[in-house]
C-alpha cells in the first residue's frame, strides 16, 4: 500500500507563469496536478491563484512529479519578484504543506496563504 501523505499546494498568480513552465516540462507533474488532485481550486482566494489538494498520495522524493514540484518551490525560494521597494521574495507567493502518516512528519514551505496551515485536534 505504501506510505501516504496529505498535501496542499497553493500557487499565487505572481509565480503561476513559472509553475506552468514546470507543468509544461513535466507531464507527470501536470497529470498529478490537473488530473489526479482530489481537489483543484482555480482563482483560489479570489486572486488568480490555484490550489491543489491530495488526501492520500504517495509523495516520494524519487518520483519525477514530486521532484518537479520541489524544483518549482526551490525556484520560488531563490527568486525575487519586482524591483526596488516593490521587490518581494517569490516564496511569499506559494504555500506547500505535507503531513505524513506519522504525527511528526510535516513539511511546510512558502510564506503565502497563511490560511493554509496544520491543525491538530483530539476527537473522541
Amino acid at each position: 500500500m505504501g506510505y501516504r501523505s496529505q498535501v496542499v499546494l497553493a500557487v499565487g498568480k505572481e509565480v503561476l507563469p513559472q509553475f506552468l513552465v514546470t507543468m509544461a516540462k513535466s507531464p507527470e507533474a501536470r497529470a498529478m496536478c490537473f488530473s489526479h488532485a482530489d481537489q483543484m481550486i482555480k482563482d483560489y482566494d479570489e486572486d488568480g491563484a490555484m490550489c491543489f489538494y491530495w488526501s492520500q498520495i504517495k509523495w516520494y522524493d524519487n518520483y519525477e512529479c514530486v521532484q518537479a514540484i520541489a524544483e518549482f518551490m526551490d525556484w520560488c525560494e531563490s527568486e525575487v519578484i519586482g524591483e526596488g521597494n516593490e521587490a518581494t521574495d517569490a516564496s511569499s507567493f506559494f504555500r506547500f504543506i505535507r503531513t505524513g502518516e506519522d504525527n511528526d512528519d510535516n513539511v511546510v514551505r512558502g510564506y503565502g496563504y497563511n490560511d493554509i496551515h496544520i491543525s491538530r485536534n483530539i476527537e473522541f
